[in-house]
């Protein structure tokens, strides 16, 4: 397990472009599979691995994070010896300083009263199952300085836009890091999951503070990659980049596919999230559901077809639903067809009108709208 072990969740960085979509609130909070937030992911890997301290940094639209997260006693945090802290930076959401080196400095207090011995940092917006303990163990063997955990791909061209990729050199110790402009097909990809030294973490963000305002963790260490020893964990299993519009939508799309999911849930490895206590999914006599995701205290009566329905949505009969995501409190009424679309939390649909995107540039409804 993974002791002595500060948890530290990072906010995205300038590579997530979701543009106007779904801006009111944080991308560790967009909800997922009808179910979850993203944050859920990695403060479940980071749970099960057995770190008890955490530090979740806030995006400044922080609201439906905090309303989500709330204590952590979800993810088995609030026990008498762990802790959680909700921390943010203040500053204007669209300035160029609003970075993770200007949140990690703004609380470097906390960081620094911390009593455990390393830090695991790692973003909310790659989806996985990891044990980090196995991290752990490999970067004591290698006596290694900082170890980064990637997975090799095989469709940089076209997803993971924008992230870190490695090169190696001897026994696994990475080079160089570079950005992946889609040139290349298989390419080890940076998770920005990064375990170190507690006291090194304090060195790098002071330099990276020291070297430029506009500095990001993951500058600072591509800066100083022949100066410390730095190696690679691959991780073998599924794991999504979300961190566009395309990425959000398919990726929940390609996970209705129970033998894809089964890849990312593992019976012995939860991932916790806040519970509702919902009735049970209402099915009408006229609906008609197939390959779909429905959550409790969905009512359906009409036809959907590939899509992830989230909680207390109504669709009445008459609708057609199809490859589209609904978020929780949509009501549909009859008539309407929605065809690859994502339509945001409690937006009523009264009237039967088409809204029809395309498969690689779903439609989007913003919340609370009635149309």
């Amino acid at each position: 397990m993974l002791r002595n072990t500060l948890g530290i969740v990072n906010i995205e960085g300038t590579n997530v472009q979701f543009g106007e979509i779904m801006s009111h609130r944080g991308v560790q909070a967009y909800g997922f599979l009808g179910r979850y937030r993203l944050i859920d992911f990695v403060l479940s890997n980071m749970s099960n691995s057995g770190v008890t301290e955490f530090q979740v940094y806030m995006p400044p639209r922080m609201r439906s994070t905090i309303q989500h997260v709330g204590t952590g006693k979800q993810y088995n945090i609030n026990s008498k010896r762990g802790k959680l802290r909700l921390l943010n930076s203040a500053i204007d959401p669209n300035s160029i300083y609003q970075h993770d080196i200007k949140a990690f400095s703004d609380n470097l207090h906390y960081i620094e009263n911390a009593n455990s011995e390393y830090v695991l940092i790692a973003p909310s917006y790659f989806i996985y199952s990891q044990d980090f303990s196995k991290l752990q163990e490999q970067h004591l063997e290698t006596a290694a300085d900082i170890t980064v955990l990637y997975k090799n791909v095989t469709e940089a061209k076209e997803s993971f836009i924008g992230c870190q990729t490695l090169k190696f050199g001897e026994d696994k110790q990475i080079v160089e890091f570079q950005e992946n402009h889609g040139k290349y097909k298989n390419r080890p990809v940076s998770l920005e999951a990064y375990f170190m030294k507690r006291e090194l973490f304090i060195e790098l963000i002071k330099r990276a503070k020291s070297v430029s305002a506009l500095y990001w963790l993951k500058d600072i260490l591509r800066d100083v990659v022949d100066q410390y020893k730095i190696v690679g964990y691959a991780h073998r299993d599924y794991v999504a980049c979300i961190n566009n519009v395309d990425a959000y939508y398919n990726t929940q799309l390609e996970l209705i596919d129970r033998d894809i999911r089964r890849l990312l849930f593992k019976s012995n490895w939860p991932i916790y999230t806040q519970t509702s206590d919902s009735s049970p999914c209402l099915y009408g006599p006229l609906a008609d559901v197939k390959g779909s995701l429905i959550s409790n205290g969905a009512n359906i009566n009409g036809q959907v077809e590939n899509s992830v329905i989230d909680r207390d949505v109504v669709i009445e009969d008459g609708v057609t639903v199809k490859n589209s995501i609904i978020m929780n409190g949509v009501v549909i009424k009859n008539g309407a067809h929605i065809e690859n679309a994502i339509i945001d939390k409690a937006t009523k649909i009264v009237h039967p009108v088409d809204i029809k995107g395309f498969e690689n540039s779903p439609a989007y409804i913003k919340s609370y709208h009635i149309i």
